[in-house]
């Protein structure tokens, strides 16, 4: 079966042609040499986003300059090897799996083009074939290796200075702490500098260097085995320790094949002594944090004050969630980019005892593992056919038996070895943008090579030979260029609907004024219809609607506000519900603005909100907010019996769920039951002991029974189980304060506001017992604080402040080092 390449040929260029082409070249050398460290200067814009956007915009002019320079010369060498086709297949898989979602518009484009996408699966074969097309020679790929060894180098130097000197050195505003970085995700961060370290390495055993560029290349892997340790990824360790193991004995016994190793000049490639040295270092300090990972991890900690652990479901949970995508439909799963409603639908209700019972994974244990899920066998078997044909064809350029060209080998052996290793950890790890992207261009770069030293040859179009095929050209050509302008217009519209959706998002949280958010927010969705948009927008109808219901008297102008946001609410509401009609989000705020409704006694309105919260129970359910919202609807209504019998059932799903149980404890203290809901709490504390929700629900009602010495000493004890529990502390003070324990009451007090930063209430309450006024008057609130965020979501890494994870089916990226390794580090 002939094999060729993508390529551009012609013995006799023009100046014209030349220029076309060396600019398409440029564009792309400069687009994906300087990916890792590009950005868009504002806050609410992701770095994976902004990297996909300008690999967009670079390949599509890339594509434009290259036609232009086919349409001068009237002849382009058209081949395909067949990885690429295979890549190809991924696409063809991933599109249909995305057309039988039920939810085109996420499967396709989702909120920012994430990697989970149909379109990023589509711009990732795109990016291949273009780089195939126009990164053909050796001067633009060294170019580009140049850039990117660049990019190791700066992005080197502005961690270790932050490390130094601080997460305000060069923060810009945006990166605000020591774990930020401008490639993206922390640990894919730990991926690039892994890559550095295989590229030095290959390149210091292979290219003769000058003193310069060998003291370049070992500057690159010191620096990055000084940020590998700082992240410390295990499984960049046991890749580095392999492949510098195998660069060791290579380097050491290739003197044995000398026929395998002639350069142009018929030499023999003489042995390094700096690659073996280097060798050996990184296989020692591999070694030593595949062995003491958690001990060294929690040195470094120490030393440098970075704490991050980044968490996945387990391959035990994705197989599982798996499992149950397959029996309902094995051939295209649920999916592409749909993860997450697999996560929801199936996850194991044992989370619910975990920190993470209401976090939402996008991704399973690794991002081929997350399309098993998403693509179902279809996209299974089109990623394991390209990643067959992918080794394939790298093996059998690694193997050839006489290296003709050095530069060529080098540059096909480098970007074999770095495409491999960036895919192979794309198998258990989640990688982000720019980690995927690279990984498409190393592919494009291998395959380039294995063209060239194999001599495969193209199939020429030529309009010399065939006038008639000339029409055909330039009508190509034409469709080309005016589809790549076409989508650059639409890429650009896109971003300035991110750029409004985020924006208004920033301005909810610093302060912005609402109709300011609202209206960012309607910009956005009448640029792309997104459901998550309108889901927006409807919730802050809804905050604006129990605001304005809470009130005991209302004006006519907030008569009208009211009105309008209970139509606006249920507009967009709706809007949400038709866009993804399979997020459990989605109707979960719908139900929430009809039992808001319902509340005032509006025809019709309970029944609709109960419909709404039996389809988010639907597609959630385990999650017991869902459940609590209807315990809700059924208080406001008046069903005290049904709200008890509702609370009951979300505790059984989460047994220390707080929401719940102080809803519980209201029900109990408005039927007059509090004495008998004490003997129970009691009752369930000796079974539960070590649930500090109980014995928080325990001071709420003793606190309600007029009990303080009751109230304290249980308060204390929630406290005592879990250091930051807000809400134990928050009542603790009152409780304080109602004794006139004045000193006590603020030191609680300001601990709370020390894990709820800027609450207004709180603050308030300080600055009361400052000024020496009493808080007996406000110790009967029912309001409680927010929780302190234990799991984080950032550019779609989900974070952890818990060294425990508490369950097998939630892993830890980082290596964590346990308690025990943890006291004798400190120590």
């Amino acid at each position: 079966m002939q094999e060729t390449m993508l390529s551009h040929f012609d013995e006799s260029k023009d100046s014209i042609e030349s220029t076309l082409l060396s600019t398409a070249q440029n564009i792309l050398v400069f687009v994906f040499g300087l990916l890792p460290l590009f950005f868009i200067p504002v806050q609410f814009i992701t770095f994976d986003y902004a990297k996909t956007v300008l690999v967009i915009v670079g390949v599509l002019l890339a594509i434009i300059f290259y036609s232009l320079s086919i349409l001068r010369s009237g002849r382009v060498s058209v081949a395909a090897p067949l990885a690429l086709f295979g890549l190809w297949g991924v696409v063809v898989a991933t599109i249909v799996s995305a057309g039988f979602s039920g939810d085109m518009l996420d499967a396709f484009v989702g909120d920012d083009l994430g990697v989970h996408t149909a379109l990023f699966v589509l711009l990732l074969a795109l990016v291949a074939s273009t780089s195939v097309l126009i990164l053909n020679t050796k001067s633009a790929i060294m170019r580009l290796y140049v850039l990117l060894t660049g990019s190791v180098v700066a992005l080197s130097v502005f961690h270790v200075l932050r490390l130094v000197f601080g997460p305000d050195m060069l923060s810009l505003s945006l990166f605000t702490s020591l774990v930020s970085t401008p490639f993206g995700g922390w640990n894919d961060l730990a991926l690039f500098f892994g890559m550095g370290i295989l590229l030095s390495l290959v390149a210091l055993e292979q290219l003769v260097l000058t003193k310069g560029g060998k003291v370049l290349f070992s500057g690159v892997i010191v620096a990055s085995l000084v940020m590998l340790a700082v992240i410390n990824f295990m499984a960049v360790w046991i890749v580095l320790g392999l492949v510098s193991l195998i660069v060791l004995m290579y380097t050491l016994t290739k003197d044995r094949f000398s026929e395998r190793n002639l350069t142009l000049d018929g030499k023999q490639n003489p042995i390094s002594i700096q690659s073996v040295i280097l060798s050996v270092a990184v296989f020692v300090v591999s070694l030593a944090f595949i062995i003491g990972g958690g001990v060294l991890g929690g040195v470094m900690t120490k030393v440098t004050g970075v704490s991050y652990v980044e968490v996945r479901p387990s391959l035990e949970a994705t197989i599982d969630i798996a499992r149950n995508v397959y029996k309902e439909n094995a051939f295209v799963g649920i999916g592409s980019n749909k993860f997450i409603d697999a996560w929801r639908m199936y996850k194991d209700t044992s989370i619910n005892q975990t920190v993470f019972w209401s976090t939402d994974f996008k991704g399973g244990s690794g991002y081929l593992t997350t399309a098993f899920v998403t693509t179902g066998i279809l996209g299974t078997l089109a990623w394991l056919l390209f990643f067959g044909l992918f080794l394939f064809a790298g093996f059998r350029l690694l193997f050839k038996p006489v290296h003709v060209d050095r530069t060529w080998y080098f540059i096909g052996s480098s970007s074999f070895v770095a495409a491999a290793y960036l895919w192979g950890m794309s198998a258990i790890y989640v990688s982000g943008a720019a980690t995927l992207l690279l990984a498409s261009v190393f592919t494009a770069l291998m395959l380039t090579t294995y063209a060239q030293l194999l001599n495969v040859r193209p199939f020429v179009f030529s309009i010399a030979s065939n006038k008639r095929a000339g029409f055909i050209l330039v009508g190509v050509v034409m469709i080309v260029i005016v589809g790549a302008s076409t989508v650059l217009y639409t890429t650009g519209r896109h971003y300035a609907s991110v750029h409004a959706f985020g924006s208004a998002l920033y301005g909810a949280q610093t302060g912005t004024d609402v109709a300011l958010v609202e209206q960012q927010i309607a910009d956005a969705y009448a640029i792309v219809q997104s459901d998550s948009y309108a889901s927006q927008l409807a919730s802050l109808q809804l905050a604006k609607m129990n605001s304005l219901v809470g009130l005991s008297e209302l004006t006519e102008v907030q008569q009208q506000q009211l009105q309008t946001s209970v139509q606006n609410g249920i507009s967009a509401a709706l809007r949400a519900t038709e866009g993804d009609p399979t997020d459990s989000v989605h109707w979960s705020t719908l139900g929430s603005v009809y039992s808001v409704l319902a509340g005032a006694n509006v025809e019709g309105a309970q029944d609709k909100a109960r419909e709404a919260f039996a389809k988010a129970r639907t597609f959630d359910p385990t999650n017991p907010l869902h459940i609590l919202l209807e315990a809700q609807l059924n208080s406001r209504v008046g069903d005290l019996a049904g709200a008890r019998t509702k609370a009951l059932e979300a505790i059984a799903l989460k047994p220390n769920y707080t929401d719940a149980l102080f809803f519980l404890t209201q029900i109990d203290i408005a039927e007059g039951k509090t004495s008998d809901a004490i003997a129970t709490t009691k009752a369930i504390i000796s079974l539960e002991s070590d649930n500090p929700a109980r014995f928080y629900q325990l001071g709420v009602l003793e606190s309600a029974n007029n009990n303080t010495d009751g109230a304290i000493e249980a308060f204390k004890r929630a406290i005592a189980l879990d250091q930051n529990y807000a809400n134990a502390r928050y009542f603790l003070a009152l409780s304080y304060a109602q004794k006139g324990d004045n000193d006590a009451a603020q030191q609680e007090l300001q601990k709370v506001l020390d894990l709820n930063p800027g609450n207004a209430e709180v603050e308030a309450l300080l600055k009361r017992i400052e000024s020496g006024q009493p808080l007996v008057d406000v110790t009967a609130s029912q309001q409680q604080v927010r929780e302190p965020e234990s799991v984080t979501a950032e550019e779609d890494a989900i974070t952890t402040t818990e060294g425990d994870v508490e369950t097998s089916l939630i892993t830890p990226v980082n290596t964590v080092a346990t308690e025990e390794e943890a006291t004798t580090t400190t120590e």
